[in-house]
């Protein structure tokens, strides 16, 4: 909201002195193209619509048009360069898949992907695929990624965390595949709750801990180790779950989940912080690695790995430390 203010006020001082101008330019047709492929995945999903506002249109009408958003003519490819095979992909309804659009100004259905199962793509770690958007009567849409490989914990013994205080810091490490170039760190939280006067009435509850969405792979290393302070851990418990009167809790256990992406979502992000802070320009830049439209064509890794504890003193510093004492953990 602040960056807008000034916008507005030098709005509404070009339109207090003229209206010779318009707001909306001549209609071209503008693809957008997001894919992250992965090989973990069952299914690689392309999503291909279109910039959709005309002259003289209303957007949030125009929105709730499937046409307006969708090409009816579009074919999709993924070309492995590598083994030289071409799979074009058929367009389906993502509700039909399990993907349900969100609620929003766009139209929720149908919500069109283009898809090819992972079992025919067979793509490998270090393959060179690229995509091709045909329309009819205008120049194909293209990019290319290299499909990123595993990442996995450096200790896969049984994960427990005895010792986590203000003062401490406990170390998460992953091992990965060089190409990924960025990756979101985070924890997931699990505990239950039930009423102390009805110990039957349990729920179990779920908390997300981002710690960091852009750790930025610089040097094409095979090995990271990111410290999370117990003051860090703790305090953020005791600021994002709520005190409940009469409530008794128990911590369950953690999951490490580290996402992984190729160079292209990193330009993304860099092009984007390049424009922040007091030096920021009133409009963010576009990365876009799609050649004649716009959008992200990359590649992607994901590490689980659930079931950490916490034991000895890192309970003792959840159930009595300064930040979650009031939570009432046993």
């Amino acid at each position: 909201m602040k960056r807008l203010i000034p916008v507005l006020l030098g709005l509404a001082f070009v339109v207090s002195c003229t209206t010779d101008f318009e707001l909306e330019a001549e209609w071209k047709d503008i693809p957008i193209v997001y894919a992250f492929l992965s090989i973990q995945d069952t299914a690689h999903y392309v999503r291909v619509q279109k910039a959709f506002l005309e002259p003289g249109g209303n957007a949030l009408e125009i929105a709730q048009i499937a046409d307006s958003l969708y090409y009816a003519d579009a074919v999709v490819e993924l070309e492995n360069t590598v083994s030289g095979e071409t799979f074009t992909l058929e367009r389906v309804n993502a509700a039909n898949e399990g993907y349900p659009k969100d609620d929003g100004v766009f139209i929720e259905a149908p919500h069109y992907l283009y898809k090819v199962s992972a079992d025919e793509a067979g793509f490998e770690p270090g393959d060179e695929v690229r995509i091709v958007v045909n329309r009819s009567g205008v120049d194909p849409v293209t990019a290319e990624t290299t499909i990123v490989g595993a990442i996995d914990t450096i200790d896969s013994s049984s994960p427990t965390i005895n010792t986590w205080r203000d003062q401490t810091d406990v170390r998460f490490g992953w091992n990965t595949d060089p190409l990924n170039k960025i990756f979101d760190f985070r924890l997931i939280i699990h505990y239950s709750e039930f009423p102390g006067d009805n110990p039957s009435d349990v729920q179990e509850k779920t908390i997300e801990y981002v710690i960091d969405k852009s750790i930025i792979n610089e040097d094409d290393t095979d090995r990271f180790v990111e410290k999370v302070s117990g003051l860090q851990f703790f305090n953020y418990l005791g600021q994002n779950i709520p005190e409940k009167e009469g409530y008794i809790r128990f911590f369950n256990s953690m999951d490490m989940v580290v996402t992984g992406s190729g160079p292209e979502l990193y330009e993304y992000v860099r092009v984007a912080q390049a424009n922040t802070g007091i030096t920021s320009a009133q409009s963010i830049p576009v990365y876009t690695n799609i050649d004649g439209g716009l959008g992200i064509f990359t590649s992607r890794y994901q590490l689980y790995r659930p079931g950490m504890r916490l034991l000895a003193e890192a309970r003792d510093s959840l159930l009595n430390g300064r930040f979650t004492k009031h939570l009432n953990f046993k």
